[in-house]
């Protein structure tokens, strides 16, 4: 188990804690490790986990950020993968559904059958959320689709949009503007503010995708798998 390379303060009630900046599922699990030893320290608050840092806030009176800091020093963690729940997500490749994949299979001299092969060989690791609620960074994609994004960003992005950004692949939870790279999109919603957690995807799950038609759309739509927490 990695010890974060080093704790800093921010701002007046949480402290960051930073491991080696790079996507490594080992980094990630320690992460999570600290997330949850962190959880029975008293005083915490919440602990944010992202693909190499985590913020730990506390409340005020109940700890400060010294004595905090003291105490995940302290910690002795073992080691432990982490696993959440697998999700196995249905999406529709190319044409109206995936408007750069044509795109992309010239520039990486792919066939687009190919590419979809290849995202869908991969068990993805949900290593953060971020950038809109319910927006889940997933990683690592298969070295031969690494690819920057779009030079010029959409302005709007449907829900459900499978995207491809470096070696990272995402899946666009609503209706946004983005410079991914679409690839397809997925029928079933990514969030739903009626349960918890509202979102799908959680720090630490996996996902899997697997390819439907065109024709089968309305189908997967009509009928969306629950997600409980």
């Amino acid at each position: 188990m990695r010890k974060p390379r080093q704790i800093l303060n921010y701002g007046p009630r949480a402290l960051l804690l930073q491991w080696a900046q790079e996507i490594s599922p080992a980094v990630n699990d320690s992460v999570h490790a600290y997330a949850r030893a962190c959880l029975n320290i008293e005083g915490v608050a919440e602990c944010v986990p992202a693909y190499c840092t985590l913020l730990v806030t506390f409340h005020e009176g109940k700890t400060n950020s010294y004595r905090l800091r003291e105490h995940i020093y302290s910690l002795s963690i073992k080691a432990k993968r982490q696993t959440g729940k697998l999700h196995k997500l249905p999406v529709c490749y190319g044409g109206e559904f995936g408007p750069d994949l044509k795109e992309i299979a010239e520039k990486l001299r792919l066939t687009t059958r190919k590419i979809i092969q290849l995202h869908q060989a991969t068990t993805y690791r949900v290593y953060q959320l971020g950038y809109r609620p319910g927006f889940a960074f997933l990683g690592l994609t298969d070295s031969k689709l690494e690819i920057g994004r779009r030079d010029s960003p959409r302005a709007k992005v449907p829900a459900g949009s499978v995207g491809l950004a470096g070696r990272q692949t995402g899946i666009y939870p609503s209706e946004s503007p983005g410079g991914w790279q679409i690839i397809g999109r997925c029928p079933w919603p990514m969030i739903d503010t009626n349960v918890k957690p509202f979102s799908r995807l959680q720090a630490g799950d996996s996902v899997e995708f697997f390819a439907i038609k065109p024709k089968e759309w309305d189908k997967y739509q009509n009928k969306p798998e629950l997600w409980t927490s």
